[in-house]
């Protein structure tokens, strides 16, 4: 991976908000055809679209090794900053669930973050969407762990040792899920002021609280149709009640 990132254009705020839609790059490989169409029906919405998804993602399940090959080449042959299509690739990879992607997981995940590129990280942050990608493949990692592949394991703890708080915690939930048994494990690895991350669970739906009345505090249909007069008139009208009436002759009778 490269060290600078430069990004072609300054970053705006609407490039957190509503980021572009990942396109396949161009490739010779004989499954660069299936990549695209996944990506495609990826971004797809409308009716059947679930069912499609679905099929292309078996079809390439078939031949998962190859795949993800194709899959972990065209993430390192595109463009650095674009990161839709990257987290795109990578999001794919970990679909497969197969361990052929292992050693791919493991580099990204053990590759240190790129320092800060953008000019403006509070609305885009390219240490945010590098952070996304490892904690996507931590997600992969999880789903082989839970398999049993002990190397997916040993890469998950490797993660442990990387500074990123996300990564940690993403990969204490990963190693959890697949296996409770290793929380002794997970203490003993985890440095003492980041063994707080054993402990924080992602509650389920039904966990949360939740409003028993959003409507509550919304004023009543009737109110709300009510018309009331444009902010000012009533100062106008008593400008125009003003005028209209005579001016008091002061000393005469």
């Amino acid at each position: 991976m490269k060290d600078k990132m430069p990004l072609k254009s300054p970053p705006h705020v609407d490039d957190a908000l509503a980021p572009k839609r990942a396109i396949a790059p161009p490739g010779t490989s004989p499954f660069a055809t299936l990549i695209g169409r996944y990506l495609a029906v990826m971004n797809a919405a409308g009716e059947g679209v679930e069912s499609e998804y679905q099929a292309v993602l078996e079809e390439m399940r078939k031949d998962a090794a190859e795949v993800i090959v194709a899959l972990a080449k065209a993430e390192e042959c595109c463009d650095r900053s674009d990161y839709p299509l990257r987290w795109a690739l990578v999001y794919a990879a970990t679909q497969m669930k197969h361990e052929a992607a292992l050693p791919y997981f493991r580099n990204l995940v053990l590759t240190p973050i790129p320092p800060e590129q953008s000019e403006m990280p509070h609305s885009f942050s390219t240490v945010r969407e590098e952070t996304t990608l490892r904690t996507t493949a931590i997600e992969g990692l999880g789903h082989l762990a839970a398999q049993g592949h002990r190397r997916a394991v040993g890469a998950l703890f490797e993660a442990l040792d990387i500074p990123s708080i996300s990564v940690r915690r993403a990969a204490v939930q990963a190693l959890l899920a697949a296996d409770s048994r290793l929380r002794e494990r997970i203490m003993e690895r985890l440095p003492r002021d980041f063994r707080y991350l054993l402990d924080l669970k992602t509650p389920h739906v039904s966990e949360v609280q939740q409003v028993q009345n959003p409507r509550k505090h919304l004023r009543k249909r009737s109110e709300r149709l009510k018309k009331s007069p444009p902010p000012g008139l009533s100062e106008e009208s008593d400008k125009t009640k003003r005028s209209k009436t005579p001016t008091p002759r002061i000393g005469r009778k």
